[in-house]
């Protein structure tokens, strides 16, 4: 017999599965993520300069990634939007990570986003 919380709300609607591309997209962004905000972070003035860089940049990446990029967003753009904005933003990020040595692991990061962004896509049409 099953108890009823009061205070627990049930989701109404379609289970959906996690495919292991959307993981793998979440690891490369977080990836470049960091490597952005540790670049920002070297090439700044000062500490806390960089330390508020850093910090603009993360908030700024995470609100993209949240409400324009990932999988389960409901305002989630479409596959060509998607490709733009990390076309964009992939090599602004290998630029940074060039200035303070860190270009190989940012290339790789915007590689691994371009890779799974379209295999994930491939899979969910």
């Amino acid at each position: 017999m099953t108890e009823q919380h009061p205070d627990v709300a049930e989701v109404a609607g379609p289970s959906s599965e996690i495919r292991w591309f959307g993981l793998v997209l979440l690891v490369g962004h977080l990836g470049l993520l960091a490597i952005g905000a540790v670049a920002l972070w070297r090439i700044a003035g000062g500490w806390w300069v960089g330390a508020v860089a850093a910090a603009v940049f993360v908030a700024a990446y995470a609100a993209v990634w949240r409400f324009w990029l990932a999988p389960g967003s409901t305002r989630r753009l479409g596959y060509k939007e998607r490709l733009t904005v990390n076309v964009v933003a992939g090599p602004a990020v290998i630029v940074l990570g060039s200035l303070s040595g860190l270009w190989l692991p940012a290339l790789l990061a915007t590689s691994v986003i371009l890779l799974s962004d379209a295999l994930n896509q491939r899979r969910s049409s």
